[in-house]
C-alpha cells in the first residue's frame, strides 16, 4: 500500500542571494552557475519539510512496522536547462529548525542585503533577520559546505542519501529517503526536513556545466505539488471456495458495489469481481453469468489522473491485490488525490507469465472535500 504526505513548507535559498526568502513561490530550484576560469561557482539548494505526526497511527491501523516501509521523496519538474548527461542530487536531513517564510524570488528586486527584512529561512539563516546563521550551528554531527558565501544549510552527516538521474529519463525526481525516515519515526534524528541539493563533491570547475531544475513547490497553483511517498507491502491470498480465473476465460473484470466518489484523505476499498466473458453453459438456477472468480495472485491496480492520464500509482508490489473467499479486492488512501478531480484505476494480473490490462469507463472516480 502506499501512504503519500503533502508537503507542509518549502523554500529554495541562494547563495548568490544569501539574505533573501523565497518561502512563497510556486517554484522550487537547484541551480548551479558561475565562472569556470575563476571557480567563483555558486548554487541554490531546497529546504523541505513534511508532516510525519500521523504516521505512528497508519503504520498501527494497517499493523505494519517501521521497519517494513519504505519512503521515496518526489519533486515534480516544471521545466530544465542544460542538464548533463548524468548527475547526482543529494537529500540530507536537517538538524535545525527553520521558519518558511513568506518571501520571493523576484520581489522586491535586486540583491538583497543584511539590513533586508526578511522573516524565513536564506542561505545565511534559519529563519531571517536575528536569527541563527547556519554556519553558528554546532551540533555534532552537523556540516556546512560552501563555495562563496558561508551558510547553506546544516544537516546530520550521517543521514545523506545520494541518488543518480539521467538526462531525459523522468519527469519526477524521486529520491529514497528511507533511512532518513526511519531516524525521524525512532527519534534518532529530528524531522527538521530535508535539504535537496546537487552532490556536493560534484560542484567543482572540472564538473561545472551550467545546470537549472525547477519544480512544482507547495505553493503551486496546480496538482503536483511534492509529495513524500511511504509505502509497504501486505496484500493477502486466500481464495478459499472461489475458482480463480484464467487466461483461457478471456476474463472480464468488474466492481462490486462501486459508489464512484470518494472522501478526500481517507482508506477506501474497491471491491473486484472476475468472471468468464463466455461462461459455458451449466444447469443451475443461478446465471452463469454471476458466478464471481478471484483474480490471480499476481494482480496490481495502479491510478491516473482521468483528465490527462499522468499515473499517480504506479503498478509495483505496493499495489498488489488482495483476494480472500468473499473476492479480491485493493485499499489506498486518497491524501495524495485532489478534491474535485476525476481518476481512474486499472488493473494488470499475470497469468502464467502472459500479461494482461483491464479497463473500463466503470473504473472512474472522484474525489470529493
Amino acid at each position: 500500500m502506499i501512504w503519500s504526505i503533502p508537503t507542509l513548507q518549502d523554500t529554495t535559498i541562494y547563495e548568490t542571494d544569501p539574505y533573501r526568502n523565497t518561502g512563497l513561490d510556486q517554484i522550487l530550484e537547484l541551480r548551479k552557475e558561475g565562472d569556470n576560469s575563476t571557480g567563483d561557482l555558486s548554487e541554490s539548494r531546497i529546504l523541505i519539510k513534511f508532516d510525519l505526526s500521523s504516521l505512528s497511527s497508519i503504520l498501527s491501523d494497517n499493523s505494519i512496522s517501521i521497519n517494513n516501509i519504505t519512503a521515496d521523496l518526489k519533486l515534480y519538474t516544471v521545466q530544465e536547462f542544460e542538464v548533463p548527461q548524468s548527475y547526482n542530487i543529494e537529500a540530507k536531513a536537517v538538524s535545525n529548525n527553520w521558519v518558511n517564510g513568506t518571501g520571493y524570488l523576484t520581489s522586491p528586486a535586486g540583491i538583497q542585503n543584511s539590513d533586508s527584512i526578511t522573516d524565513g529561512a536564506t542561505w545565511k539563516s534559519v529563519s531571517g533577520t536575528g536569527s541563527l546563521n547556519w554556519s553558528d550551528i554546532t551540533t555534532a554531527g552537523t556540516a556546512r559546505a560552501y563555495n562563496i558565501e558561508t551558510g547553506g544549510g546544516s544537516w546530520y552527516t550521517a543521514s545523506i542519501v545520494s541518488q543518480s538521474f539521467n538526462f531525459k529519463t523522468d519527469d519526477t525526481l524521486s529520491i529514497d529517503v528511507t533511512n532518513i525516515v526511519k531516524a525521524w519515526h525512532t527519534g534518532s534524528m529530528t524531522n527538521n526536513g530535508f535539504l535537496v541539493t546537487f552532490k556536493n563533491s560534484e560542484i567543482t570547475t572540472a564538473h561545472w556545466p551550467k545546470t537549472v531544475m525547477q519544480f512544482y513547490g507547495s505553493d503551486t497553483h496546480t496538482v503536483y505539488e511534492p509529495q513524500l511517498f511511504i509505502n509497504w507491502t501486505g496484500s493477502l491470498y486466500s481464495t478459499g471456495s472461489l475458482s480463480v480465473v484464467t487466461y483461457e476465460d478471456n476474463p472480464i473484470v468488474y466492481v462490486n458495489s462501486f459508489k464512484g466518489e470518494f472522501l478526500k484523505d481517507k482508506k477506501v476499498r474497491i471491491s473486484l469481481g472476475a468472471r468468464p466473458k463466455y461462461p459455458r453453459p451449466a444447469f443451475s438456477q443461478n446465471s452463469t453469468f454471476a458466478t464471481l472468480k478471484a483474480l490471480p495472485a499476481t494482480s496490481y491496480y495502479q491510478i491516473k489522473d482521468a483528465h490527462n492520464d499522468n499515473i499517480i500509482i504506479p503498478y509495483s508490489d505496493y499495489t498488489k491485490i488482495s483476494t480472500t473467499s468473499a473476492g479480491s479486492y485493493f485499499d489506498f488512501y486518497t491524501t495524495m488525490l485532489y478534491g474535485e478531480r476525476f481518476y481512474k484505476f486499472e488493473i494488470k494480473s499475470i497469468f502464467s507469465g502472459v500479461t494482461e490490462y483491464f479497463t473500463s469507463n466503470d473504473f472512474t472516480f472522484k474525489i470529493v472535500k
